[in-house]
């Protein structure tokens, strides 16, 4: 698996890309905060989803995080303290995640730990959801008095069904690698210590098999449930930024356990 210091990575710090014979590795990389997704951060995320995008030569994305947590979300140090500051918050991480959505790359989300409101949405997006066996997906969102953003609602409906979703939505409940598996949501749950390497493999024998098979097969399975996405994602957006100033809600940004 390419790492970091081979030729075709590059490398800022938050956010890491290695290339290599048709790989790319994405990588969070800030373990010390759990990947808490600040503003640099996402903005980072984007370059280097720009830049798979614009690569002819690379078919599967491996999407991991350092550190024990995948992702929980949005940092709460660097939360945008004005409606329409939300709004395009939200509306960012929207256009990353329907970018993985659409891309025509096949993208791997390889999770372990805590995987939180916009972490989650993100794992969501992908389009191969990885497990390790400590692997939890978790949506407070509304014991914070907001609602799932990074097109969360539109994804876990879409791929969990309508019933179930809206429990965990409406209970800000968490899903762990047992139930997801036992849900559909993934089939792939590893041992903690195995996940790196099995995700590997799967990305390897996902290189095997031939793009153009991989790409218009991802392609029909999206546009039964993408094609609504866009509205979904409008009406979320606007949404977010009314419920971040609705009176008598907790303020996002003193809660720490919340991120979205």
């Amino acid at each position: 698996m390419p790492t970091p210091s081979d030729s075709h990575a590059s490398s800022t710090g938050l956010v890491t890309l290695a290339k290599k014979d048709g790989l790319a590795v994405l990588t969070l990389n800030r373990p010390d905060k759990l990947n808490a997704l600040s503003s640099a951060m996402r903005a980072e995320f984007g370059r280097h989803l720009q830049t798979i995008q614009d690569d002819p030569g690379i078919r599967v994305v491996l999407l991991q995080a350092a550190g024990r947590a995948f992702c929980v979300g949005a940092d709460n140090n660097d939360m945008p303290s004005a409606p329409f500051a939300w709004r395009e918050r939200i509306m960012t991480a929207q256009r990353h995640h329907e970018a993985i959505v659409k891309m025509d790359k096949v993208v791997i989300a390889s999770v372990q730990g805590a995987a939180v409101g916009g972490g989650a949405s993100l794992a969501l997006a992908a389009d191969i959801l990885v497990m390790s066996e400590d692997a939890t997906l978790r949506f407070p969102f509304v014991r914070l008095g907001l609602i799932p953003d990074g097109g969360c609602a539109h994804l876990l409906r879409s791929k969990l069904g309508v019933p179930a979703a809206l429990d965990l939505m409406l209970t800000g409940g968490s899903l762990d690698a047992g139930e997801a598996r036992a849900r559909g949501l993934t089939r792939r749950v590893v041992p903690t210590d195995a996940l790196q390497s099995r995700s590997g493999e799967l990305a390897a024998e996902l290189l095997k098999l031939p793009r153009e098979a991989l790409m218009l097969t991802k392609s029909i399975n999206r546009h039964g449930w993408h094609q609504a996405m866009a509205g979904a994602l409008a009406h979320e957006a606007d949404a977010f930024a009314l419920a971040s100033v609705v009176r008598g809600q907790p303020p996002a940004a003193s809660v720490r356990d919340g991120r979205g």
